[in-house]
């Protein structure tokens, strides 16, 4: 299976792109399951804790969400330092690809790296492709 992989940085190399932005993309990709493996970073309230919820998405692997669940986290979020998300069109996938061994065979894999820039890499071509257009001065690697 041929795998594709995009790097995306903000205006320029030295801006990082905010998680809220980078995740837009991932509504127009019709059938894949969502799943939030990793998130660190500071939240906006008090109320809200990144690390209680790291919590519960250790206990169980990972926790499934919609795209509508994912963007109001950015919102909750101040700041993003690391985040893990993993994309399937066949959910089981999900709950068996969650290991560094195979992390990868998952369709689509987002990836903030070390807070620096969001990697996408992913097996679907159309996926490369709907990034792309939202962010023009991304670079795909070969």
């Amino acid at each position: 299976m041929e795998t594709y992989k995009i790097e995306i940085f903000g205006e320029d190399e030295n801006q990082i792109q905010r998680m809220e932005e980078v995740i837009q993309p991932l509504q127009d990709l019709q059938g894949y399951a969502i799943k939030l493996l990793w998130i660190d970073g500071e939240s906006e309230t008090d109320e809200y804790s990144v690390f209680e919820l790291q919590e519960i998405i250790d206990k169980q692997d990972g926790i499934l969400i919609d795209y509508e669940q994912l963007e109001n986290l950015c919102y909750k979020m101040q700041t993003v330092s690391e985040a893990l998300i993993i994309g399937d069109r066949n959910e089981k996938n999900l709950f068996v690809n969650i290991e560094d061994e195979n992390l990868y065979e998952n369709e689509i894999v987002l990836e903030f790296v070390h807070d620096s820039h969001w990697q996408i890499i992913t097996s679907d071509i159309n996926v490369i492709d709907t990034f792309k257009v939202a962010f023009p001065n991304s670079q795909i690697i070969e």
